[in-house]
C-alpha cells in the first residue's frame, strides 16, 4: 500500500509538472526537459533557418522545432501561441514535439537587437535577436557555404552557422569589417550566431571590396585578375610561388572594375596571388589565392565505363570501353607505365591485382604512395607490399577513387579519378565511370591534395601533420586549362564542393541530366527543381530512394522526371550533365566520388571534376541514355545477340585460328558510323569491348585470356555481324 501512495503521489508531481498554462518565455526556459509549456511571443525569422521558428518575447526566446507546422508559411513578424514539451537538443533548449500551433497576428515589429560582444553570446541570450559590430571574418575573401564560420572583433572569437539551403550560400564573405545581427542559437558546447540573410552583414568600411578577385583567360604564360570595389581606386596584383609574394604588378589611373594580366609565368606552375586596391589612403587587400597556369601537356582526356552505352548518340566522340576488365586493365597499365610515382587515394580495395601492380612498380624503383579509408574493407591489402600505406578519417570516409602517375612529367603525368572503388562489386557488378586526364597542373593539384593528407611531400608520410575531412584546407586551384578546355578541381570538404555543383546546374542553359547513388542533400535537390521549374529538360536517376533525408521523393512530388534504378546492379555513378546536346553552349559533366550528401561535403574526403567538354558530355550522354532506356523500356543499344533487331553485317576474322591478336574484317558500307566490338566468351561474359569510329579493318587481342572459343560481335547503326574466334595455345 505505501508504495502504491507513493507511486500515486508521483503521479500527481509529474501531473503537476507537465500541465502548465501560458507563461512567460524566461520562466518556460527555467522547467525540466519533457515538461509541456505554452508560450507566446513574436517570430524574429522565417524558412532560411529551415523547420524550426525562434520564438521571442518581452523576456526571453525559445526555438520551436516542427517540420510539419510552419509549412503555412509562417513568417517573420507574426506573433504565435505554442504548446509543447520542452527538449534538449544537442545543448539547444527547444519546445519539440509541440501540441498546438496558432497564429494570433502578422506584421508585428520585431524586439530589438541587443549589442553584444561574441563573449556574451550565452544561455541567457538563447534564441534572442543580438548585433554585434567591427567584426572580421576569418574566411573573408571566400564564398558562404554549408557550415561553421568563425569571425573576430577586438581579440574575442565567435562563431555562425549556415544550414543547408540558406540564402548566404554562394554569396562572398565580405573582405571588410562588417556588422553583424541574428539569433543566439547553441550547438553542443557552442554558441553560434544564426543569419537570417544578407540584411545581417552590414558592411562598416568606406572601401571595400564588392566581388572578390577570379581568374579567367588561363594561358600557359600567365591568366588574368578581375575584381570589384565600392569605389574607384588603384589596381595592383602582389604574386610569386610563396606566400611571400615576391613580384608586384600594377596598372594605371583608378578604377571600381579591376583587371590585371600577369604575364611571363611559367607553365604547370601555381601562383599565390594577392588583390589590392588603395583609396585615400585606405589600402584594402584579397586574400591569398592560388591560381594554375596551363600545362604543356597533350590534354588527352579517356572516358572508361564498365557497363555498355548507347553509342547511337554520339557526336563521333567515344568511351575508350565499356567493360569491367578494360576498365581494369586501363589502371593497370598506367602503374605498368608509370616512371617515378604513383599516388593512390583508394576508400577501398579487393582487388589483388591492383595491390600486385603497385607492387611491381615499387620494385622497379617507383616510388609508391597509398592512401586508405581507416575503417572499410581493404582486403587486398593483406596482399604481400612494402610501400607505405595510411588510413585515415576516423571521423568520417576517406572515400577517393583515385591515382596520380608521374606527377612531374610534362607528357605521361596522368589523373584518375571516378566513381569506381577497386572492388569486385564496384568493378564488375555496379554501374561506373573512370576518367583519366594526361595533365600536369591538375596532376600537381591532385598531388598537392594527397600531400596535405599525407602530411609531407615526402615518400613516407608524416604522422604528426596528416590531416583529413574537416582538419584540411582550401589550398589547391580550381580552374585548369586542359587541351583549351576549362576543367574545375575540387576537394571535399574545404572546397565548397557542392555549391560549385549547384552553380553549373543553376546555369544550365537547356538541361540537367544526372545519375547517382544517394541524392540527400537540401540545396541541390533545389537546384536540380529550380532547374524544372525554369524550364529545363530535367532527367534523374537515384540508386538509393530511401536513404535518410533523400530529396528523391521532394523531387518527384513536385513533378520532376526522376526514376529509381531496379535493374541488377547499383547504380554507383555520382555525375550530372548539363547541356550534353547543346554544342553551342557550355556542356559540361560533373564526376568523381562526391556523393549528393551533407556528409560528402562536409565530412569526408572526396574528389570532383567539373570537364567543361562537348565530347566528354557527349560521351556521358551515351552512357545515361542506356540506363534511361533500360529503366524505361524500348528499344535500348543491345551488346547480345539480338539478330532481329539488326540487318546482317558481313564480318570475317584474320587469322582464325589466332594466337594472341587477330584483325577484324568488315564489309564497307556508307551506312556504318562508329562500331561497337565486343568479345564474349562461351558463357556469354563480355571480355572486352569497344567502341572505335568506322573502319574496314579492326585490330584486336586475346592476351591474357586462355585458349579456346570465343564470339566477337560487330554493331554499326542497324547492322550486326557475328563471328567464331578460336584462340590456339601458344
Amino acid at each position: 500500500m505505501r508504495n502504491q501512495k507513493t507511486l500515486l503521489f508521483a503521479l500527481l508531481i509529474f501531473s503537476f509538472q507537465n500541465l502548465v498554462g501560458q507563461i512567460p518565455i524566461d520562466e518556460a526556459r527555467q522547467m525540466a526537459e519533457g515538461t509541456t509549456v505554452e508560450i507566446q511571443g513574436i517570430v524574429t525569422h522565417g524558412d532560411e533557418l529551415g523547420p524550426i521558428r525562434y520564438i521571442q518575447d518581452a523576456t526571453g526566446a525559445i526555438p520551436v522545432y516542427s517540420p510539419g507546422a510552419f509549412s503555412d508559411g509562417t513568417k517573420e513578424g507574426d506573433e504565435v501561441r505554442v504548446e509543447g514539451a520542452l527538449k534538449d537538443f544537442r545543448g539547444l533548449l527547444e519546445i519539440d514535439p509541440i501540441n498546438s500551433f496558432s497564429v494570433i497576428s502578422s506584421d508585428n515589429p520585431l524586439p530589438d537587437f541587443q549589442e553584444i560582444t561574441p563573449t556574451q553570446m550565452n544561455e541567457e541570450l538563447e534564441g534572442e535577436l543580438v548585433k554585434i559590430n567591427g567584426v572580421t571574418f576569418e574566411d573573408a575573401g571566400g564564398v558562404f557555404s554549408v557550415g561553421t564560420y568563425f569571425f573576430n572583433v577586438n581579440g574575442e572569437r565567435g562563431q555562425s552557422y549556415v544550414r543547408s539551403n540558406h540564402p548566404l550560400i554562394g554569396t562572398n564573405i565580405p573582405l571588410a569589417s562588417v556588422n553583424i545581427s541574428g539569433i543566439v542559437s547553441q550547438f553542443e558546447a557552442d554558441y553560434q550566431i544564426l543569419f537570417r540573410g544578407e540584411r545581417d552583414i552590414e558592411i562598416a568600411d568606406a572601401f571595400f571590396f564588392e566581388e572578390n578577385p577570379i581568374q579567367t583567360d588561363i594561358s600557359k604564360d600567365g591568366f588574368t585578375l578581375n575584381w570589384k570595389t565600392n569605389s574607384e581606386g588603384t589596381t595592383t596584383i602582389k604574386y610569386g610561388t610563396t606566400t611571400d609574394l615576391e613580384n608586384e604588378m600594377s596598372v594605371s589611373g583608378n578604377s571600381a572594375d579591376h583587371s590585371i594580366r600577369l604575364t611571363g609565368l611559367a607553365p604547370a606552375t601555381f601562383y599565390y596571388v594577392q588583390a589590392e586596391s588603395e583609396k585615400d589612403g585606405t589600402t584594402i587587400k584579397s586574400s591569398v589565392k592560388y591560381f594554375s597556369t596551363a600545362s604543356n601537356s597533350s590534354g588527352e582526356i579517356k572516358v572508361y565505363f564498365n557497363k555498355s552505352v548507347d553509342p547511337t548518340y554520339s557526336n563521333g566522340a567515344l568511351s575508350q570501353s565499356t567493360t569491367a576488365v578494360a576498365l581494369e586493365n586501363a589502371i593497370v597499365d598506367a602503374i605498368n607505365n608509370a616512371k617515378v610515382s604513383v599516388d593512390a587515394s583508394l576508400y577501398n580495395n579487393n582487388r589483388d591485382r591492383i595491390i600486385q601492380t603497385l607492387q611491381a612498380a615499387k620494385d622497379r624503383g617507383v616510388q609508391v604512395r597509398y592512401i586508405a579509408n581507416n575503417g572499410s574493407f581493404n582486403a587486398a591489402l593483406q596482399s604481400p607490399h612494402d610501400f607505405p600505406v595510411l588510413r585515415l578519417n576516423t571521423d568520417a570516409l576517406m572515400h577517393n577513387k583515385y591515382f596520380v602517375i608521374d606527377v612531374n612529367s610534362e607528357m605521361d603525368s596522368w589523373v584518375i579519378a571516378g566513381s569506381t572503388n577497386m572492388t569486385d562489386v564496384n568493378i564488375l557488378n555496379d554501374y561506373n565511370n573512370m576518367v583519366f586526364i594526361q595533365d600536369q597542373a591538375l596532376a600537381k593539384s591532385y598531388t598537392l591534395e594527397f600531400d596535405e593528407m599525407w602530411g609531407t611531400s615526402a615518400a613516407q608520410p608524416s604522422i604528426f601533420t596528416v590531416k583529413s575531412g574537416s582538419a584540411k584546407t582550401d589550398n589547391t586551384p580550381h580552374q585548369f586549362l586542359i587541351n583549351g578546355q576549362l576543367v574545375e578541381n575540387y576537394f571535399s570538404p574545404s572546397d565548397n564542393t557542392t555549391l560549385a555543383i549547384a552553380n553549373v546546374i543553376n546555369n544550365a542553359a537547356e538541361s540537367v541530366d544526372f545519375a547517382l547513388l544517394t541524392f540527400t542533400i537540401n540545396d541541390l535537390g533545389t537546384a536540380i527543381l529550380n532547374a524544372k521549374n525554369a524550364g529545363k529538360d530535367v532527367r534523374g536517376i537515384v540508386e538509393n530512394t530511401t536513404d535518410q533525408g533523400t530529396e528523391f521523393q521532394f523531387l518527384k512530388d513536385r513533378d520532376v522526371n526522376i526514376t529509381d534504378h531496379p535493374a541488377p546492379g547499383t547504380i554507383h555513378h555520382k555525375y550530372a550533365i548539363i547541356d550534353g546536346n547543346d554544342s553551342d553552349g557550355d556542356p559540361l559533366v560533373v564526376t568523381g566520388s562526391h556523393n549528393w550528401s551533407a556528409s560528402a561535403e562536409v565530412r569526408n574526403d572526396e574528389n570532383t571534376l567539373i570537364i567543361h567538354s562537348t565530347d566528354v558530355a557527349n560521351i556521358f550522354v551515351q552512357e545515361f541514355e542506356q540506363r534511361w532506356c533500360e529503366i524505361m523500356g524500348g528499344n535500348c543499344f543491345s551488346s547480345i545477340f539480338d539478330n532481329e533487331q539488326y540487318q546482317e553485317l558481313s564480318v570475317s576474322v584474320f587469322p582464325n585460328p589466332i594466337q594472341e591478336e587477330g584483325i577484324i574484317n568488315i564489309e564497307t558500307n556508307e551506312n556504318l558510323k562508329n562500331v561497337n566490338l565486343t568479345i564474349f566468351n562461351l558463357n556469354g561474359q563480355i571480355l572486352f569491348s569497344k567502341i572505335v569510329p568506322f573502319q574496314s579493318q579492326i585490330p584486336f587481342s586475346l592476351k591474357g585470356f586462355p585458349a579456346g572459343t570465343y564470339f566477337a560481335q560487330v554493331q554499326s547503326a542497324d547492322y550486326q555481324g557475328i563471328l567464331k574466334i578460336v584462340k590456339e595455345k601458344n
